[in-house]
């Protein structure tokens, strides 16, 4: 089978000619490696096996390379036209940031009084309940929530000593840096070689 990947080919994604032949040409292929048998026992097989899967990776790239002839000085119009949006809108994003953190700032205030009153009513309930009701403490309306805000847990570290072990990421890139500059042995880490295959002939 003719698997010729190189670009005098005609193979193309633009020209309707060289459309219909690039995806005949993917079509059979595909349709040739389906036929071979996914078993590898010899070196024979080994080397047939590197050969078909480097022509696909060749036909792989062939369709990128078509793909990027199109679409490149597209991505470069992209590029352009979002600096432009920023260069327009940077103005109007600074002008807009102090009315955004004078709002963000009331609402904050509003929900700490709201979370202060929230605890005070808390507290009276459990006098009511009680039978032991306060009647000189006044009864407290709860404000509602500014329009627009919403609360969500979040969390900040305050003593990272204290973290149990199971919140803590191991740093994989770091590993791999120190693997790679010749560590061998790394405390609670396996480091062994790994086989890899590469694809070419």
């Amino acid at each position: 089978m003719n698997t010729q990947t190189k670009q005098d080919t005609g193979l193309s994604l633009i020209d309707d000619g060289g459309r219909k032949q690039l995806e005949a040409s993917l079509s059979d292929f595909a349709a040739f490696l389906r036929r071979q048998p996914a078993f590898c026992g010899t070196p024979e097989q080994q080397e047939a096996l590197v050969k078909h899967v480097s022509k696909g990776n060749d036909l792989i790239k062939l369709v990128t390379q078509e793909r990027l002839k199109i679409t490149r000085e597209l991505d470069h119009q992209k590029h352009d036209w979002i600096e432009l949006e920023k260069q327009l809108t940077a103005p109007i994003v600074a002008a807009l940031q102090p009315l955004k953190d004078a709002v963000d700032h009331y609402n904050r205030e509003i929900m700490r009084v709201r979370e202060h009153q929230l605890a005070d009513s808390g507290q009276q309930g459990s006098v009511d309940q009680a039978d032991k009701t306060d009647w000189l403490a006044a009864n407290i309306d709860v404000i509602d929530k500014p329009k627009g805000v919403r609360t969500r847990w979040a969390f900040k570290i305050t003593d990272p000593a204290l973290v149990p072990n199971g919140y803590w990421m191991i740093n994989e890139a770091t590993i791999k840096a120190d693997i790679a500059n010749g560590v061998r042995s790394i405390p609670g880490v396996q480091i062994y070689e790994e086989t890899l295959t590469t694809f070419r002939t």
